[in-house]
């Protein structure tokens, strides 16, 4: 008795399970009929199903093989399988006593295989079955077997999915719901924003209204103000009287654009009542109807004249601006030309004659006039260096070079004068400062010529010295501090900033008293930063300066073979043809003077067209090409020694022009190399020897 009514208890549970998944007489779904089919295939039977089992029938959820949707309970085979846990398998029905006398195996072509697994709810009761039939005895293998009990669980497993797709379905459309009523209040505050949005466009931008071809519906009094006319003026009429004739093809595009409701914006001109050009941002919003059609334009815009003609006159003025740049560019490359033209003849000659001259007397006159046109280099080299800078032209190179050699130079250069004032003058190098660094050179002379020459310039008694030390080391760089200091007048303390300004130095009379111009420490600072360095100064007025300067190098990586900077370099004779085209006399006779006393044939040319007519007639085995010639320019010979000519002599460039963009500019008309202007006896040589000895 108590069993039977655990019975019942249980089948009411598994009934309460079965309902909630809502599976039954639901139409067939793909996934399980899918499922089915392959049920059938891997155990080779004719049918197969998936049924669910209630209190009367069994209802088939996918079938294979089988007519009509349901079974009476009491006629299936399931009824005993959703009473067990594991494979029910009968491998002929004719020897079953459960179900001999069933009337699907008691007639013609009855069943005689039948095997099923339960499928189980995740909460362990039985809501149904997966079963194949055959109509021949026979049994299923161990894999088959182990493959209906898989599909089983995987069945089951989309009734689960189902289920709870089906609950989501429920939760969404709530949730749906109440965002529709959230959002239908939204939009009712929307709309009541966009009709005071709409409203506060009118009364700050210009609005007009146009039908489809172009006639003015209603204008707002803001665009009254903009444009001159009354509404009343302009009612009915074509917005073809706003247009100059010049944006009437742009107009008929933008139009066409809007009658198929193409929504547009940009910048346009229009005319004003009293013929003036005014200028609109305009956005234009072509309106449709239920059907797609467009009924009218609705233009909004904002009057931009101030702001175009204030961008007009802004790029006039950066025409003008550029035009005054490149006028500013030219006049620097002229002055430069003309400035150290002569003065690489003074120096020029002036080295011949040192090398000659054996009377002691003479030699130190000459040697004066060196120091006097070095000097002079060296202002025309900083005012040079300050255009370059204000030009944005300025570069850093990066080569490896020897420090110690780098600075014995500029010691070298500067000796003389700290001799003649008797002052010491001596370097100072830590002996873990590398040999070898990459940066530039020349840069970090020109840094100390002008620190350490200011040092020996208020240098009376005492000495000049320079400390040179390691800051900081990594793996790849290194950090170098260069002070320089000296024993000299000193600087006062509210003066320290000023000697870094441009034509400024510390005392109004130091000028007049020591010479100089005031650019070199502001020079000298722009390169340090340039190269990521920094540059600090202490001094006490009578007790000397000391300038403090931090520069970061590469380490080299590989060595470099440095050549000395000796007479004794280069070959004592030579052998070829030069042609040297230069229009400064005292540059040709300089030239030609050093390139004659080393054994070589040499043709002045003072313009490009004599430089024509002597290489039609000759053969040369070098062309020095001075860029700036009258008649004919270095840059038009070359042009035409290269593509009419064909001619292949290599072409070395002279010129003063200290733009960076002058290299290039060279190059571009086929010249082969560069030497500037005043250039050392050195320089020329190493272009001998690399384009005629190489």
């Amino acid at each position: 008795m108590i069993n039977t009514k655990i019975e019942e208890n249980n089948e009411i549970e598994r009934l309460k399970t079965l309902l909630s998944y809502n599976i039954l007489d639901t139409p067939y779904e793909k996934d399980f009929n899918e499922l089915a089919q392959l049920i059938a295939l891997i155990c080779d039977v004719p049918i197969a199903f998936i049924a669910m089992i209630d209190d009367k029938r069994q209802w088939y959820k996918a079938k294979v093989g089988l007519d009509g949707s349901e079974t009476p309970l009491e006629e299936t085979f399931c009824q005993y399988t959703v009473k067990q846990d594991e494979l029910v398998e009968i491998s002929d029905a004719r020897l079953d006593e459960r179900v001999k006398d069933n009337p699907h195996v008691t007639s013609e072509n009855g069943i005689r295989f039948y095997a099923g697994m339960p499928l189980k709810a995740e909460n362990g009761h039985n809501i149904g079955t997966v079963c194949v039939v055959d109509g021949k005895p026979r049994t299923l293998d161990a894999q088959q077997r182990q493959a209906l009990k898989l599909l089983t669980n995987q069945a089951m497993h989309l009734i689960e999915a189902r289920k709870k797709n089906k609950s989501l379905g429920k939760e969404l459309n709530s949730i749906l719901k109440k965002r529709i009523a959230r959002t239908e209040k939204k939009l009712e505050l929307k709309e009541s924003e966009n009709r005071s949005l709409m409203q506060a466009i009118k009364n700050s931008s210009g609005v007009v209204e146009f039908k489809p071809d172009g006639r003015i519906i209603s204008i707002n009094r803001n665009f009254e103000e903009i444009s001159g006319y009354t509404e009343k003026e302009l009612l009915g009429s074509h917005h073809h009287m706003f247009i100059t004739p010049a944006d009437y093809a742009e107009n008929k595009q933008l139009w066409d654009s809007l009658r198929k409701c193409e929504y547009k914006t940009g910048r346009v001109r229009r005319i004003h009542k009293d013929g003036s050009e005014f200028y609109l941002q305009a956005s234009y919003n072509p309106i449709q109807d239920l059907d797609g059609n467009v009924i009218k334009v609705v233009k909004i815009s904002q009057d931009i004249t101030k702001e175009i003609e204030a961008g007009i006159s802004l790029e006039k003025a950066k025409e003008m601006a550029e035009s005054l740049n490149e006028q500013k560019d030219n006049f620097i490359a002229n002055v430069s030309h003309e400035i150290r033209t002569p003065i690489h003849a003074v120096l020029g000659f002036t080295d011949l004659l040192l090398e000659n001259e054996k009377d002691a007397h003479k030699t130190n006159y000459l040697k004066a006039v060196k120091i006097a046109g070095d000097s002079l280099l060296f202002i025309v080299n900083d005012i040079l260096d300050l255009s370059k800078m204000d030009a944005g032209l300025l570069q850093i190179d990066k080569d490896v070079f020897d420090i110690r050699d780098a600075v014995n130079r500029v010691f070298s250069i500067l000796h003389l004068k700290a001799h003649q004032k008797k002052i010491g003058f001596e370097p100072h190098i830590e002996s873990n400062v590398p040999a070898l660094l990459v940066g530039d050179k020349n840069r970090l002379s020109q840094i100390l010529i002008n620190l350490l020459g200011n040092a020996i310039k208020f240098t009376s008694e005492g000495s000049v010295k320079l400390f040179l030390s390691v800051t900081k080391e990594t793996a790849g760089k290194i950090i170098l501090k260069f002070k320089v200091s000296d024993s000299g007048i000193g600087i006062p303390e509210n003066k320290l900033d000023a000697v870094f300004q441009r034509f400024m130095q510390a005392d109004t009379n130091t000028s007049q008293k020591y010479g100089g111009t005031g650019l070199g420490l502001n020079i000298s600072r722009q390169l340090i930063e340039k190269q990521g360095g920094t540059i600090k100064v202490k001094s006490e007025p009578g007790k000397g300066t000391n300038f403090i300067v931090e520069i970061p190098f590469e380490k080299a990586t590989q060595k470099k073979q440095l050549v000395e900077d000796a007479k004794d370099n280069f070959e004592e004779k030579y052998s070829g043809r030069i042609l040297i085209c230069e229009d400064s006399e005292l540059n040709q006779r300089l030239v030609k003077a050093l390139l004659k006393g080393k054994g070589l044939e040499v043709d002045i040319a003072s313009n490009g067209e004599v430089a024509l007519s002597f290489l039609r007639k000759s053969t040369y085995d070098l062309i020095f090409m001075d860029v700036q010639m009258p008649v004919k320019n270095g840059y038009d010979t070359t042009k035409f020694l290269r593509k009419e000519m064909g001619l292949k002599t290599p072409i070395v460039a002279l010129t003063a022009n200290f733009m960076a963009t002058e290299r290039q500019k060279c190059a571009e008309v086929g010249m082969d190399d560069y030497l500037a202007k005043p250039f050392q006896k050195k320089q020329l040589f190493e272009k001998v020897e690399k384009w005629i000895q190489g």
